[in-house]
């Protein structure tokens, strides 16, 4: 099966510019600028725009490569289904000058992937063997020096903001919303309603539970459900949980002050953060009006403040995390390890909703999941023998193929040099000019039945590399799964490596994806949806 090559220019903008974050514009402008620029260059060099695809990642860093977009884009060149990478400049892809140098002087060039940065004139196609060398590996250096030196100015001048009261928090809190005001954040009065109720009740003495419930009774919109409605492009829960209502009771921002650094990256590039002590937080009082007392805060926190676990010596769960609520999406949890079922407790905060029904005895999933894995491992075992069949098959294939092709090229040589004896005979008065002109066209349409016939082969030859490419990615990553054959007992690193996630249904039924079966199966992931019954 052939994988078609897409033709991609990659366009990215650091999120420190600011104009899609503040909303001013619906794109940045830099990234209208990379696109002109790069279409620019596709019809002054003969290139079909419509023929490239675009992705972009507008709003990401340059010193990582964890973009969507730019994984999205790794994941298809090492699929095979990419032929032209084109961004404006070399910083556009990556200003990590280890990382970059790796993907365009090794990766790429495995994956025959023309690369092309505009500004830096670099062409891969053009450079030949020679992929930039020294100046490439400076101009990424550079790149990467720029970079954190920008990032690291860039976070100065947040954090003086941020000790001057301004908002720079990027969303506006449940309660408030942006103010006129640049940096600056207002009273959202129909929110603060829901706010100042929810701190009045917890001054009562009501539970986080008994409040969840009572908003939930009530059926008072959810922030998520709110901001979606006022904001548009907001990840939505429709019922109020536990963790909803303690975050807005635990957020000092509601008394007026701003608490600026909670936690901080450990360095410029790097996803690690690290939270700072709440007793050396730093407070900003009175940045903004306040919807509740200081007073009322802390009287409402009491009801925040959990007891201390005591640390359990029982081992790691292999199903926490994994398991879902098939009605309404949340995790399912256990509480005491010696309890039997796992349970969403999502009714609690929803009386009458399905969730109550979701249950599900721990000894009778483990038995059905390791059924299930030993199932799977059988029927990898008879794939991977199907694939090594295939893959012998495409091989002989191919081999063949290559034969033909160097015989086709033979055959044309002697054509060629039947046509230039034609020539020289036709010169030397040993052919008429008619009896040359007969002999030069047959002979140039054999050449054209045999390009025709090396063209098809060629064409044949490069889809059975690409079949056996792929049969070898799908060989490499069953061989990883049949590790687990026969396993007896399931632990947390084996359903990292195996289960995506288990969605249990209300009546016992569940359904299990699989982390593997993409890469086996080249489809959509195999659901195994499965009755189980109490013991």
């Amino acid at each position: 099966m052939s994988v078609s090559k897409r033709d991609i220019y990659y366009l990215r903008l650091s999120k420190e510019d600011g104009d899609s974050e503040q909303g001013a514009i619906e794109e940045s402008c830099s990234i209208t600028s990379q696109r002109e620029c790069i279409r620019r260059y596709l019809q002054e060099h003969g290139f079909g725009d419509e023929d490239f695809e675009e992705i972009v990642d507008d709003g990401y860093s340059g010193t990582s490569m964890n973009r969507p977009g730019m994984k999205r884009l790794l994941r298809l060149v090492e699929e095979g289904g990419v032929r032209t990478i084109i961004v404006r400049d070399l910083s556009r892809f990556a200003r990590n000058y280890l990382e970059a140098g790796h993907y365009i002087e090794f990766v790429f060039p495995v994956y025959d992937v023309r690369f092309i940065s505009i500004q830096d004139q670099f062409d891969s196609v053009r450079m030949g063997e020679n992929t930039g060398g020294l100046e490439l590996a400076v101009k990424n250096l550079l790149n990467q020096m720029y970079s954190k030196d920008l990032s690291q100015k860039i976070k100065s001048s947040v954090d003086l903001k941020k000790m001057n009261g301004e908002y720079v928090y990027g969303t506006a809190p449940y309660g408030y919303k942006k103010g006129a005001k640049k940096n600056t954040i207002v009273v959202d009065e129909e929110a603060a309603v829901i706010v100042r109720a929810i701190f009045a009740w917890a001054a009562e003495g009501k539970t986080i539970t008994q409040i969840a419930r009572k908003l939930n009774e009530q059926k008072v919109m959810t922030p998520s459900v709110y901001l979606a409605a006022v904001r548009g492009n907001y990840k939505t829960r429709a019922v109020w949980t536990f963790e909803s209502v303690r975050n807005i009771l635990a957020n000092r921002i509601y008394t007026g002050d701003t608490v600026p650094f909670k936690s901080h990256v450990i360095r410029v590039g790097s996803d690690r953060v690290k939270q700072i002590p709440e007793e050396l937080w730093q407070v900003i009082p009175d940045t903004h009006e306040a919807l509740i007392t200081r007073e009322m805060f802390y009287k409402a926190k009491l009801v925040v403040r959990a007891k201390k676990k005591s640390r359990s010596c029982a081992p790691p769960n292999p199903f926490t995390s994994f398991l879902v609520c098939g009605c309404c999406g949340n995790r399912l949890t256990k509480g005491k390890p010696q309890n039997k079922n796992w349970m969403c407790v999502m009714h609690r905060y929803h009386p009458g909703a399905e969730c109550a029904k979701v249950r599900f005895r721990e000894d009778l999933l483990t038995e059905i999941v390791l059924r299930e894995i030993n199932m799977r491992c059988k029927l990898l075992d008879a794939k991977m023998k199907k694939i090594k069949r295939e893959s012998h098959l495409a091989k002989t294939k191919e081999q063949i193929l290559r034969t033909q092709c160097q015989t086709l090229r033979r055959q044309m040589e002697k054509i060629q040099a039947s046509k230039m004896q034609y020539y020289e005979s036709y010169v030397s008065g040993q052919l008429t000019k008619d009896a040359f002109l007969v002999k030069k066209q047959e002979a140039a349409a054999q050449e054209e039945t045999l390009g025709e016939e090396l063209l098809q082969a060629e064409r044949e030859q490069k889809e059975l590399a690409l079949v056996t490419k792929s049969n070898t990615a799908q060989a490499d990553a069953g061989c990883k799964v049949m590790e687990y054959r026969e396993i007896a007992e399931l632990t947390p690193g084996l359903m990292r490596e195996l289960v995506k996630k288990i969605i249990i249904y209300p009546g016992g039924s569940l359904r299990i994806e699989w982390n593997f079966c993409d890469e086996i199966d080249g489809t959509i992931p195999f659901d195994s949806s499965i009755k189980g019954k109490e013991k």
